[in-house]
């Protein structure tokens, strides 16, 4: 018990009087009678939950502007760690891109290949299974391709991507965005998307008949290249993206 708080004199006091700074007394009209508080009407009550209305109805749009804006930097990001798993991947396997093969769903194996997803033969590098996700994915945790279609023109069959044939690394698309509300669409469950035998850049802008659902973000796709750098792209733009080792190519 701390000493000092129940001294008795003061106690006495306290419960006798009230101090001199509390003023219990109604406030008074002209006339000596009590004045009485008067509530909200319901009208007042209309007026400021339609003010509160039109106040939400304007911030939400920019909360949404800012809720996008923060999933394309994590996808961004997210890109930008596959790049760095790709990269030294194949700085380990004779400057060749991991290789991809069907559908393959995570830890399993393709009866082709015998190999795991390009996602899970990065994972070494990589590390964390949320790389793979992007923040506006509803769909599949795993939600990027591997761009090798180069080397399946060349090979005619599954092939993996080789680093050292590359002739323009600024231009050749490495990865990106799958996924989105128009456009066929992989299995959700594959942890092994890939460009062999369908155009995941542009949609119809890119000329293919054969195309996978890609406007994730605005209208548009975060794309890898295989420089390293990530870009936002709304349609496939010829003079900047290439599927081929040697020229500029769609795809």
């Amino acid at each position: 018990m701390c000493r000092g708080l129940f001294n008795k004199s003061h106690s006495e006091a306290s419960w006798n009087e009230a101090p001199a700074d509390w003023d219990l007394a109604p406030e008074l009209n002209p006339d000596g009678e009590a004045l009485k508080q008067e509530a909200f009407t319901l009208i007042e009550l209309l007026v400021v939950i339609a003010i509160i209305g039109i106040l939400a109805a304007m911030l939400l749009p920019a909360l949404n502007r800012a809720r996008a804006k923060a999933a394309a930097a994590q996808c961004c990001s997210n890109l930008h760690q596959i790049f760095t798993g790709m990269s030294l991947y194949a700085d380990e396997n004779q400057e060749m891109f991991p290789f991809s093969g069907d559908t393959i769903p995570w830890n399993q194996t393709d009866p082709t290949t015998g190999l795991e997803s390009w996602m899970q033969q990065i994972f070494p590098y990589v590390k964390e299974m949320k790389v793979y996700h992007c923040p506006l994915d509803r769909a599949s945790q795993f939600s990027y391709f591997n761009g090798a279609r180069a080397a399946y023109v060349v090979a005619g069959r599954f092939a993996s991507l080789d680093r050292r044939l590359l002739a323009y690394p600024p231009a050749y698309v490495l990865s990106g965005d799958t996924g989105g509300n128009a456009g066929a669409t992989f299995n959700p469950l594959d942890a092994d998307k890939d460009d062999y035998t369908q155009d995941c850049v542009g949609g119809p802008s890119a000329g293919s008949p054969v195309w996978m659902a890609w406007e994730r973000h605005a209208g548009g796709q975060n794309l890898l290249f295989a420089d390293g750098h990530v870009q936002w792209f709304g349609r496939f733009v010829a003079k900047e993206m290439t599927f081929r080792y040697d020229t500029m190519s769609a795809w």
